[in-house]
């Protein structure tokens, strides 16, 4: 069998030979052939080489690994692709894509020169579709196991039957300039009448470097139901390789279900690690019987607005391999630096993370803290198995460099000033740091603390205190509360314990009018105290609270440090507010104040502002 093409405006010939089975029960048992171009003009075209590539597709440890769906693979390199691909004759294995499987296939094409990309998904089919893929590898047959070039992933794979939710692999040892990114996308539906559509929204991005597949917005990150509803925003985020500045962007939909058509007002794309923020208007229906009657445009930027710049970290999570070490409960760590710190970040990539004896992978966006001295992790305690054993974290931080070899040639040819910012950007890991914990975070286990503060291992400078917290609830009528009780302490140039909810007293019953309840909170040393921030949850039969004071001690340096409040926290009393910041106060005031209540709101004021 043989192809022929011919360009009927100019009469060029170009000849595609095969003389192969495209059969699953004959030859190698594909079903699809690239065929190199043969004549007189491929010499000048490219030259017609056949290459085998191996392509082992490891499949991960963790419970509920494996798939039964059909998988299927696209390499991309220098010299294009070799479109999808399903993997079906396995050469080592005859139960494919089974928990901890290391599956091999080979891949003939015509040469691609460098593999530089892998899309790799399944069509959701299957009685068990779901599949945590930890990567891939990919070598040419015949040359050293050295060039082989990894395509890590670490997460789970559910897509749709539609084989829409394609993501692409980014080799972890070459070709760094292209690493993974985070796009969060916010669509805004319009509010006029019949609006809001059923059908399933796909987007495509375009970029100076790169285009992304398209990619069917499926889950949001708002979490609010039925999507694209009129008058509301749905949020959404695609991770994929890093395609650099957008240029423009497809969106449309695929035109199914009872209220099918769409009007589209805006969409809002935003790239923390490019610091760019790109607004595109819309404002025009999507749908068959509507305007045009198109379901899908071609959309551009009408402005690029900065914000504020963030860098990757990539944290590891290993699990102790001890009895009933996993947890179902929700995980979170903050990170401190010298420069400040991140936001909370929930720690989340799948359905089960963090199972005995795993280890676990996050990429997360945060802002740049510098040289890194303490995390803070912890669970919410929910759910059933909420217990669970930490054993160590490992946290990556991940930077933008410049490429020496792209300032080189750029040297030969002259380049805009932001082609070229663009261009010699290459991302780094630029200081790893280890954090040991080796412990439970339980209510039933060790300390029975949720929440753990860890400083970087072979770190000697920064070590653990105790901090207890003395809570003095007033003694006027009904001061006393049922609601959860929060504080955070904060340190001079030392960071804060960040939010701890005080949950053991030494009393059954906590935060009763006129009792002292006493906690213990365990954190890296924050120096000299310098104010606190307590505050309730505002639950219960009886949420109003008159506090009184805080006192704390830290047992390292025999410390006591003066709170005084004297306000309620209630919706229906003083103010209305229900969270307090205070600042300590000389020990001779909470004296002096006690012979004296008839001043102590006014020289209160005085002596905090004193003090700030």
């Amino acid at each position: 069998m043989k192809v022929t093409l011919l360009k009927t405006l100019t009469k060029d010939k170009y000849s595609f030979n095969c003389g192969r089975w495209l059969d699953i029960n004959e030859d190698d048992n594909e079903i699809v052939r690239e065929l190199p171009a043969e004549g007189s003009l491929v010499t000048e075209v490219m030259p017609g080489e056949m290459i085998k590539y191996r392509v082992t597709v490891c499949t991960g440890m963790v419970s509920g690994s494996g798939t039964d769906a059909n998988v299927f693979v696209c390499l991309i390199g220098d010299q294009g692709d070799t479109g999808d691909r399903v993997l079906y004759k396995c050469i080592n294995n005859v139960n494919k894509f089974e928990k901890g499987n290391a599956d091999e296939f080979f891949v003939e094409a015509v040469t691609l020169k460098q593999v530089r990309r892998v899309r790799i998904g399944h069509d959701g089919k299957g009685g068990s579709s779901g599949w945590y893929l930890a990567k891939v590898i990919v070598r040419e047959e015949g040359q050293p196991e050295s060039e082989a070039v990894e395509f890590p992933c670490y997460r789970y794979r559910k897509q749709s039957a539609d084989g829409t939710q394609l993501k692409d692999k980014i080799p972890s040892s070459r070709n760094t300039s292209h690493l993974c990114r985070d796009y969060h996308i916010s669509v805004k539906t319009g509010d006029i009448p019949g609006a809001s559509s059923d059908s399933k929204v796909f987007i495509k991005l375009y970029g100076e470097k790169a285009d992304t597949s398209k990619e069917t917005l499926l889950v949001s990150d708002n979490d609010l139901g039925n999507y694209f509803e009129r008058g509301r925003v749905d949020e959404f985020t695609i991770d994929t390789m890093d395609i650099g500045k957008i240029n423009r962007i497809l969106i449309g939909h695929d035109n199914v279900g009872l209220r099918s058509g769409w009007f589209l007002a805006s969409v809002q794309i935003t790239v923390p690690v490019q610091g760019r923020q790109y607004n595109f208007p819309c404002n025009r229906w999507l749908d068959k019987d509507e305007a045009d009657g198109r379901v899908e445009v071609e959309v551009y930027p009408s402005e690029i607005l900065p914000i504020e710049k963030l860098i990757n970290y990539e944290v590891s999570v290993v699990t102790g391999d001890v009895r009933a070490a996993g947890t179902n409960a929700k995980v979170f760590m903050q990170i401190y630096g010298e420069t400040g710190k991140t936001e909370l970040i929930i720690l989340e990539n799948r359905s089960n993370n963090f199972e005995r004896g795993a280890t676990d992978i996050f990429k997360i966006e945060a802002a740049d803290v510098g040289k890194i001295y303490k995390i803070r992790i912890g669970h919410d305690g929910k759910g059933i198995g909420d217990g669970w054993f930490l054993e160590s974290v490992t946290l990556k931080r991940l930077a933008t460099k410049m490429d020496e070899s792209d300032k080189k040639k750029k040297k030969k040819k002259k380049k805009s000033e932001e082609e070229e910012e663009e261009e010699t950007k290459v991302e780094e890991v630029m200081d790893v740091y280890t954090f040991v914990a080796h412990r439970w975070l339980a209510k039933d286990e060790g300390d029975k603390e949720l929440v753990v503060e860890l400083v970087p291992d072979g770190e000697s400078e920064l070590e653990e205190n105790t901090y207890e917290v003395h809570i003095l609830t007033g003694s006027v009528w009904g001061s006393g509360t049922d609601a959860n009780v929060f504080l955070s302490i904060y340190g001079i140039g030392r960071g804060d314990t960040g939010e701890r909810q005080l949950k053991r007293s030494n009393n059954l019953n906590k935060f009763e009018k006129g009792q002292v309840d006493v906690f213990t909170i365990k954190a890296i040393d924050l120096g000299e105290l310098k104010k606190l921030r307590i505050r309730h949850d505002n639950s219960g039969s009886s949420p109003s609270w008159f506090l009184e004071r805080v006192e704390i001690v830290d047992l390292k340096e025999s410390t006591t440090y003066y709170f005084p409040c004297q306000r309620w926290l209630a919706v229906e009393e003083d103010d209305g507010q229900i969270v307090r910041e205070l600042v300590p106060v000389d020990e001779a005031f909470v004296k002096k104040d006690s012979e004296n209540d008839g001043q102590s709101l006014a020289t209160l004021g005085l002596e905090q502002k004193g003090r700030c």
